[in-house]
C-alpha cells in the first residue's frame, strides 16, 4: 500500500495538476514522445495525482511498481518509471524518489521475433476485405515502416517518378527522414486509392485508418486466417528478416531500417529462422483486388 494517509493539497498544486503544465513545456519533445510522456502522466496520477509531491518517497514508488508488473510489460513499467522521474525532475524535487536506485523495475526480457511466413502473408492479406487496409500492410511489409509511419504518410510523401516514399523526420523513431522503396506495383496500387486531382501533400494516403483499427483489422484476419495472432510490427520483422537473409549488407540493412547502428540491425535479425519471399505476382494481384 502506499503510505497512509496521504496529505491532500490545498493551495498547493498536486502531481495531477502540474502535469499538464510540465507536458506543455517540452517543445523539444516530437509528438509521438509527447504521447508517450501524456500516457504515462496519466497512469502514474491514478495513484499520485492528489499527492503532495513532497510526501513521496521512494518506497511509494516501489510499491507502485511493483502493483504495475502486475498488468504490465516490463518495457511498459520502465517507460511509465522514465516519465514519472521527469515529472518529478521538472517541479523540483530533490532527492526525486523515482530515481532511487532502491527502486526496481522488472528486468525485461527480450523476444526474437517471430514473424510469419510467406503463407502466412498471404493468408492475412487474403482475409482482409477491405482494399485500402490491404494495401496498408503490403506497404508495411515490402517497404519495412512501422505502424505510425504507414497511417501517417501523406501524398506528399510519395514519389511517383522515383518510386519511393519519404519518411520525414517527425514521423520516424530515429527522428531523422528516410527514403523507402516500394515496387512500381505497390505504387500503383496506392495510386488508385486516390484520385490525382484530390492528392493533396498534406491528405492521408490512407484515410481513415488509425493505428488501433489497423491493429483489430490484422488480429481479425489472422483469426479468420486460422494463423497465429501477428501484429502489424511483425510485418516490418518480416521484410527485414527477407532482407538480411538475401544477403543485403550492414549498413544498407541499417539505413532501410531506419536504424541508428547496424549492429542493432545484426543483433536482431541475424538469429531469425529462415522466411521466403512472397511471390511478386500474388502480392500484385492481391493488391488489385478489390474488397
Amino acid at each position: 500500500m502506499i503510505r497512509e494517509p496521504m496529505k491532500r493539497l490545498g493551495h498547493v498544486p498536486a502531481l495531477d495538476g502540474l502535469r499538464g503544465i510540465a507536458i506543455a513545456s517540452r517543445l523539444d519533445l516530437d509528438k509521438n514522445t509527447v504521447r508517450n510522456y501524456r500516457t504515462a502522466l496519466a497512469k502514474a496520477c491514478e495513484t499520485f495525482g492528489d499527492t503532495d509531491p513532497a510526501t513521496v518517497g521512494w518506497q511509494d514508488v516501489a510499491e507502485w511498481i511493483a502493483a504495475l508488473a502486475k498488468t504490465h510489460k516490463p518495457g511498459t513499467i520502465r517507460l511509465y518509471k522514465t516519465h514519472f522521474s521527469v515529472l518529478l525532475d521538472y517541479i523540483g524535487l530533490d532527492p526525486n524518489p523515482a530515481r532511487d536506485s532502491r527502486v526496481k523495475v522488472p528486468k525485461r526480457v527480450s523476444e526474437e521475433p517471430n514473424p510469419p511466413s510467406a503463407e502466412q502473408f498471404l493468408a492475412i492479406l487474403d482475409a482482409i476485405a477491405q482494399r485500402p487496409r490491404r494495401i496498408l500492410f503490403l506497404v508495411m511489409e515490402q517497404g519495412a515502416l512501422r505502424l505510425g509511419e504507414a497511417v501517417g504518410l501523406r501524398w506528399g510523401d510519395v514519389d511517383r517518378a522515383g518510386l519511393r516514399l519519404r519518411l520525414p523526420k517527425s514521423a520516424t523513431k530515429r527522428d531523422r527522414a528516410r527514403w523507402v522503396y516500394l515496387p512500381e506495383w505497390l505504387i500503383a496500387a496506392l495510386e488508385d486509392l486516390c484520385p490525382l486531382e484530390d492528392r493533396t501533400p498534406e491528405r492521408r494516403v490512407f484515410q481513415g485508418i488509425t493505428e488501433a483499427s489497423a491493429y483489430q483489422t490484422m488480429l481479425r484476419a489472422c483469426r479468420t486466417a486460422g494463423v497465429p495472432h501477428y501484429h502489424p510490427h511483425d510485418l516490418r520483422h518480416r521484410r527485414i528478416t527477407v532482407w538480411h537473409q538475401s544477403g543485403v549488407v550492414a549498413r544498407e540493412l541499417a539505413e532501410r531500417a531506419g536504424h541508428a547502428r547496424a549492429s542493432i540491425t545484426l543483433d536482431v535479425y541475424s538469429h531469425v529462422m529462415p522466411l521466403s519471399e512472397a511471390a511478386a505476382e500474388t502480392l500484385a494481384a492481391l493488391a488489385r483486388e478489390m474488397g
